[in-house]
């Protein structure tokens, strides 16, 4: 189904671009307490398995919001 002249292509753009910026920095941060040993050796397990769950699911959301940003160009 043509979605043109239903979206704002540009305006579409811009905030997907926005919501993969802040997929990023929410990325970053999960490989970082992951990468840190002290972290990963005191957290409780339940804590290092959420974390990991948590990553997961960004890199998922990155994705899928990197395939929409693409589809759109």
């Amino acid at each position: 189904m043509p979605m043109e002249g239903m979206v704002d292509v540009g305006a579409e753009k811009i905030r997907i671009s926005k919501e993969i910026e802040k997929m990023l920095i929410e990325v970053r941060k999960a490989e970082g307490k992951l990468g840190n040993a002290s972290f990963v050796d005191r957290a409780p397990p339940e804590v290092v398995v959420q974390e990991k769950q948590r990553l997961e699911d960004w890199k998922t959301k990155l994705a899928q919001l990197g395939e929409m940003l693409q589809a759109l160009n």
